[in-house]
């Protein structure tokens, strides 16, 4: 059985955490409306909503903006969203 929690999905001994997990605690720490988080990060407040749900992947665009604004590189946004999507891979298979 899978347990599916907005971001974080755990199936037998595998655990993804969605990439959103993550920027929801930098929101939080910059103490930021999500409203104007997204105007930093230019999308739209929805956009923002459906990666912080896990329900939207991290772009190279959104990578790049995400690395402007909290100082973590572009690569690594980019690589916790690979591995979302690899164990997601294995848990579904």
């Amino acid at each position: 059985m899978v347990n599916m929690t907005n971001k974080i999905v755990e199936y037998k001994d595998l655990i993804a955490f969605h990439p959103g997990q993550y920027l929801g605690e930098f929101i939080e720490d910059f103490e930021m409306a999500k409203k104007e988080f997204a105007e930093c990060l230019g999308i739209s407040e929805m956009k923002l909503v459906k990666l912080l749900n896990g329900e939207e992947s991290i772009s190279n665009d959104i990578a790049e903006n995400l690395a402007r604004l909290t100082n973590v590189s572009m690569q690594t946004w980019l690589n916790l969203q690979n591995v979302y999507d690899v164990k997601m891979a294995e848990i579904l298979e």
